[in-house]
Order: C-alpha cells, then sequence, then structure tokens
C-alpha cells in the first residue's frame, strides 16, 4: 500500500522495463533509430506504448485512431493489440518520419492495419466524421499539438462508440503546469483541458502519472 505514487528514479525505471516490457524486435529497433533523432525525446516511452495496446487489447478494440504519430511507435503497439482486420487511422501534420514509420510497421507484420492520413487533425478528424466508421471507433491516442487537445477531444467523442476510449499524453507538461511563471501557449492549454475533463460528465475520467501524464477517459 502508499498513499501517494512514488517516485520512478533511473534505477526503478530500469527495474520497471526489465521486469514488464514484452519487447519486439521492431520496437527495440526503433527506440535505437530514435536516439540518433535530435527530437527523438519526442517517442512515447516503451512501458506507455505497452500500456495503451493493453487498454487496447483488454477494451476489445477494432478500430482506432492515433492524432500525432511521430516514427510510429506508439501506433505500431495499438496495431499489434488490434485484430488481423483492425483498423488504426494514424493522423500526422507532416510526413517527415513516415518513411520510418512505415518501415517499421512493415518489419512488424502490422502495416496492412495502419492507415496513414497526412494534414492538419482538425481537418482529418472533421471529414472522418462523414465516413461510415463515425461513431463507431473503439479506441483513440492523442499525442500532438497540445493547443488542439480539446479540439482532437471534442472530434473523437463524436467518432468513438459509446464505451470507447481516448487517451491524451503529456497532461503533466513535464511537471510545467505546476508552474505559475509558465505561460507559454501549450502549457496554459493542457491546464484548461485538464480542467475541462473533470467537469466532463460525458465521459469517466483518470489521470495516470505515466510517461509524461497520461489522461484516460472512458465515453459514457
Amino acid at each position: 500500500m502508499s498513499a501517494r505514487t512514488i517516485q520512478v528514479d533511473d534505477q526503478l525505471h530500469d527495474w520497471l522495463l526489465e521486469h514488464s516490457l514484452r519487447d519486439t524486435e521492431a520496437h527495440k529497433s526503433l527506440r535505437k533509430h530514435n536516439t540518433t533523432l535530435e527530437d527523438g525525446g519526442m517517442q512515447t516511452s516503451p512501458e506507455q506504448s505497452q500500456f495503451l495496446a493493453f487498454l487496447a487489447h483488454s477494451s476489445g478494440a477494432t478500430r482506432a485512431i492515433e492524432v500525432g504519430v511521430y516514427t510510429g511507435a506508439s501506433a505500431m503497439a495499438v496495431a499489434h493489440a488490434l485484430p488481423h482486420d483492425g483498423r488504426l487511422v494514424a493522423c500526422d501534420i507532416s510526413d517527415e518520419h513516415l518513411q520510418t514509420a512505415m518501415a517499421t510497421w512493415k518489419a512488424a507484420g502490422v502495416d496492412v492495419r495502419i492507415e496513414s492520413r497526412i494534414g492538419p487533425a482538425v481537418d482529418t478528424l472533421t471529414t472522418m466524421l462523414d465516413e461510415p466508421e463515425a461513431g463507431h471507433y473503439d479506441f483513440m491516442y492523442v499525442d500532438a499539438d497540445k493547443e488542439n487537445s480539446l479540439n482532437y477531444y471534442e472530434l473523437g467523442l463524436q467518432l468513438l462508440r459509446t464505451g470507447g476510449i481516448i487517451c491524451i499524453d503529456n497532461m503533466f507538461r513535464g511537471g510545467d503546469v505546476t508552474d505559475a511563471s509558465c505561460n507559454d501557449e501549450s502549457t496554459v492549454a493542457t491546464r484548461e483541458l485538464a480542467r475541462f475533463l473533470l467537469d466532463d460528465e460525458r465521459v469517466d475520467y483518470s489521470l495516470v502519472p505515466i510517461g509524461d501524464g497520461l489522461a484516460l477517459m472512458h465515453k459514457r
């Protein structure tokens, strides 16, 4: 028992990965590649990717959405959790890392389950509202520009079925949400989103201290 979440230092984090991570060669290779990138810290942590896959699988997801793909690690994890005929729509503003993502998805054998859509995600999700699958998606993961997180959330609620799950990353902003002197647009938007989610009775809500803070919403 513990009255509060304990701090995870480097030693405990290593222990966590050693005793919980069911890794794949594709994930290992992609993480190694990401260390060569200037913005490699943007990747979703391996334990969080596995947690997302756990959520998708345990909820019986067959249709999923990701907003903010980067090099494709979290999309690959979620796609692994889908059935063979499952589908994940991967939305990103840029195709800068798409070649890397697609090659990794192919190596992992999940490329046939992932459909990449490039462009502003608000536009992509709005277009999806007019498609037959609207209202039937099971799972959504958002890890993109924080200023639009609330917009992605509102569109996601329309795209998901009752009982669907939405996950939004970076709710801690590296701890900046607690620092009154930090008032950049992303941090302010995240604080506003946190207040909004707490009071939104359309969903069951939990904020989990994994990675940089992961918001979990279950559509009622």
